[in-house]
């Protein structure tokens, strides 16, 4: 276990569960908690310190805390979502709505000019609509616990991947590094995700932006070949392989 204190850009394993503060109590709005069946089960988190994966509150009340530590924190709402603001709250012809395509109804969420809102009010020709985050004006409550501060490269390369590939079999994995190059195996499974190639996009560009020590990938997938007794038994293998440059 780590003794040292977490500080910006690191790597943490997380677990964590953050809540809005309501008058008839907490509701859960984020966690890594999660639910199957009868069951519970929790799985821990990357999150790169300060690159926003939480809200940036929380990720500062991480700077300084260790491995196993945990820590509550509530945040205020202009630390949090932010204050409600009037002028968010905006009254449009409903015309102007059904221009676009939106029967308006009150309690939907709807997106004008890149803004989301909620329809609060519909009447007499006119619909108003809430600009405002939903939590705006609530103070919000993040229970943290760090598992892990990874700092070796094989570890980042990995849970960067898990992130990317959510669900993916961490055991599964297995990375080799030679210099400035990476040699990631996977299970041949990677591409059953939707828009694989999309995600491992994502994943050489996090590779690029958060471990500059590495400037090439090579992703090789395994494939487990199941053999019936009839056919000698046995198991047999297959790969292929995806390389992608990562600039320094």
């Amino acid at each position: 276990m780590s003794e040292r204190a977490i500080a910006k850009g690191d790597f943490v394993l997380l677990n964590y569960t953050i809540s809005v503060m309501e008058e008839t109590g907490e509701r859960v709005i984020a966690s890594t908690a999660h639910e199957e069946g009868a069951a519970s089960h929790e799985e821990p988190e990357l999150v790169i310190v300060g690159e926003g994966y939480l809200l940036s509150s929380i990720e500062e009340a991480l700077v300084g805390m260790k491995e196993g530590e945990s820590k509550e924190v509530v945040l205020e709402p202009s630390q949090a979502f932010g204050d409600r603001d009037p002028g968010n709250i905006v009254v449009l012809p409903a015309r102007e709505l059904s221009s676009r395509g939106i029967v308006p109804r009150v309690g939907e969420e709807i997106e004008i000019e890149g803004r989301r809102g909620r329809i609060i009010r519909v009447g007499g020709g006119r619909v108003t609509v809430d600009f405002n985050h939903p939590f705006a004006g609530k103070r919000v409550k993040a229970r943290v616990t760090v598992r892990k501060i990874i700092e070796d490269d094989r570890g980042k390369l990995t849970e960067l991947l898990c992130k990317w590939f959510r669900g993916l079999p961490r055991d599964r994995i297995s990375v080799r590094i030679d210099g400035d190059a990476a040699e990631v195996e996977v299970p041949g499974s990677i591409f059953a995700f939707s828009n694989a190639h999309i995600l491992l996009s994502g994943f050489l560009r996090d590779v690029e932006r958060y471990i500059p020590s590495i400037s090439k990938v090579k992703l090789v997938e395994e494939f487990r070949i199941e053999r019936g007794k009839e056919e000698g038994g046995g198991k047999g293998r297959a790969t292929s392989e995806v390389s992608g440059e990562v600039s320094a």
